[in-house]
């Protein structure tokens, strides 16, 4: 779509979309109502202003703040690889393919995304600090904020948010 488009630039620039894209987005998909048994949003609320639209819009269970160090989100980022036929995401450090640079499922190119890059990262950090930041104490204020340890492997993390939401 010509929205999707409009998506794809921003983003590929390291920019954030605006507040009322995102709104409008987060409402058209959410009134969907299939998500009978939950939903996970991931990357929202970015800002303070996302924040006060979902906590009056919705009903949070909890928000899910997995700590990581800069440098290890930038390290994981740029290794972060994509088939450029099926989609299927890889990273070079948790998930290889069997052959460099080419897909295992269907055999195509592997490429970084347009955005993964060391200055659109940097800017996505500082972005974060400034903007997103904030979000967690408000968040944190209405004591929905579950701390996980991102600095571990992907079991760990899971099991870690699996005991502090109670989902056994």
């Amino acid at each position: 779509t010509k929205l999707a488009a409009r998506i794809k630039r921003i983003v590929a620039r390291g920019e954030m979309v605006d507040d009322n894209i995102v709104a409008d987005i987060i409402q058209a998909r959410l009134t969907d109502h299939d998500w009978n048994y939950g939903f996970i949003l991931d990357g929202f609320p970015r800002n303070s202003t996302q924040a006060a639209f979902f906590l009056e819009n919705y009903d949070i269970d909890a928000v899910i703040n997995i700590e990581m160090p800069d440098e290890i989100v930038t390290h994981r980022v740029l290794s972060r690889r994509l088939c450029q036929d099926c989609g299927l995401d890889y990273n070079l450090i948790f998930h290889r393919p069997e052959k460099e640079n080419i897909c295992d499922v269907c055999g195509g190119q592997l490429i970084a995304r347009d955005d993964d890059t060391a200055a659109a990262i940097q800017a996505r950090i500082v972005d974060f600090h400034e903007k997103t930041r904030p979000v967690l104490e408000i968040f944190a204020g209405k004591e929905l904020i579950v701390n996980i340890d991102g600095n571990q492997v992907i079991e760990l993390v899971q099991a870690d948010i699996r005991f502090k939401l109670n989902l056994g």
